[in-house]
């Protein structure tokens, strides 16, 4: 069941979140991407306090705290919602996220890492889900890296895909909180690389909350040349559905593009109630943008610099002609067609910014400057990865991000 938003079309709603009191309100607290070897080691949990023990999940979390559903599993690991039993309010309820095999799989461990990080330099801002605890559990089976977060009922797939019936007006709000968390993202030079409704919560009361960080790079120039910088982007990220062509096509050198043609995807699902592009595959993904757009010019073909581009277009129907999308949806203004048109292009340099696209007027009555911050610690430093050589060097790593977060935030946050 989605949110009914019954008292949201005709004003815009408070955006600060339900659970208020366990959000970072300091947007200036220091990024924690340093080392940090001399903090006191606090994150392996020794099990001397009452723990709370749920079998099910394999679960260990402190006794307080009671779990009252599982939210999701996947190969990550397992999400539950939890009740705070010595508060009893509404707004104790918290997501905690268990991450399994971390220690035991390269490739999970640093996309915890690289995720945590991330959580830690954008805490605060609202339309980011914000990290209120960590802790690692050594004993086996609860073993694992435990995240307390925010309780969000839904993501915004659900929303989008519910009957619940919401106007241009809602379209409007969803769409600038997207960017306003983007926009911070951007500003520190990290391509979010994944977004989708699915990654995107939303609370009861419409306030959007960008979220799984897992498969974010950076691309300020100075980190590009590190060795999980820029030999490395691989073209295999982003959902199918919103993965931007230059991607599908083996673009080697994308951009933050990338992240605004899923913005587009976004934008035209609001209308559709559906996924606009819904290729089974790569090729017949790239197949059902050319059905869409029509074919790229020869230039744009060009810059993919790919014998996959070559190939795809050359057997494809070079004359189609582009489905205009004030005929696909009708019930759309002309600033959102010419918002659309703006962002979903073949050619990524012709795109939007974020910062553009904020400005314009389809946006122009929701818009509030102050929820438009720039990240105050500038480009994200990646140079931490040319630390990894070894699995031991990536667990000394998390266990130093884990005390880094709690040296800075204490678990007074849940």
């Amino acid at each position: 069941m989605a949110p009914s938003f019954s008292t949201f079309p005709d004003r815009l709603p408070n955006q600060s979140h339900p659970h208020s009191k366990t959000q970072i309100k300091n947007l200036d607290c220091p990024p924690c991407t340093e080392r940090t070897s001399n903090l006191p080691k606090v994150s392996q949990h020794v099990f001397r306090e009452i723990r709370t023990i749920y079998q099910k999940a394999n679960f260990s979390i402190p006794g307080h705290y009671e779990i009252t559903q599982i939210l999701g599993k996947g190969s990550y690991g397992v999400v539950v919602s939890a009740t705070n039993k010595s508060n009893g309010s509404s707004t104790s309820r918290i997501a905690i996220k268990k991450v399994t095999n971390i220690f035991h799989r390269e490739i999970l461990l640093k996309r915890a890492i690289r995720e945590l990080k991330f959580l830690n330099y954008f805490k605060g801002h609202k339309n980011i889900v914000c990290l209120m605890d960590l802790e690692i559990v050594s004993e086996k089976p609860y073993d694992g890296l435990y995240c307390y977060q925010e309780l969000i009922d839904y993501d915004l797939a659900k929303v989008i895909h519910s009957t619940v019936q919401f106007s241009e007006f809602h379209i409007k709000y969803f769409l600038y909180q997207i960017l306003c968390g983007l926009k911070y993202i951007h500003s520190a030079e990290v391509i979010h690389r994944d977004l989708k409704p699915g990654n995107i919560l939303c609370t009861v009361n419409g306030t959007l909350k960008i979220c799984d960080f897992g498969l974010a790079r950076g691309i300020a120039p100075q980190f590009l040349s590190h060795r999980f910088g820029s030999h490395q982007m691989t073209n295999y990220v982003a959902t199918r559905w919103y993965r931007a062509p230059e991607l599908i096509l083996s673009h080697n050198n994308y951009t933050k593009a990338i992240d605004i043609w899923a913005v587009g995807c976004i934008l035209a699902e609001f209308y559709a109630r559906k996924p606009v592009f819904m290729g089974q595959n790569s090729l017949h993904q790239a197949s059902e943008i050319l059905k869409v757009l029509g074919p790229p010019n020869r230039e744009t073909i060009v810059k993919y610099g790919s014998t996959k581009a070559w190939e795809f277009f050359s057997v494809s129907k070079v004359d189609q002609k582009s489905t205009e999308w004030s005929k696909m949806y009708p019930f759309a203004s002309p600033e959102a067609i010419s918002l659309l048109n703006q962002l979903l292009q073949w050619d990524p340099e012709k795109r939007l910014n974020v910062e553009e696209v904020i400005t314009q007027p389809f946006l122009l009555d929701v818009r509030n400057a102050d929820d438009e911050p720039t990240c105050p610690h500038g480009p994200f430093d990646f140079s931490y990865e040319d630390k990894f050589t070894t699995m031991r060097d990536l667990r000394e790593c998390i266990h130093e991000e884990v005390n880094s977060f709690k040296y800075l935030y204490g678990a007074s946050n849940r």
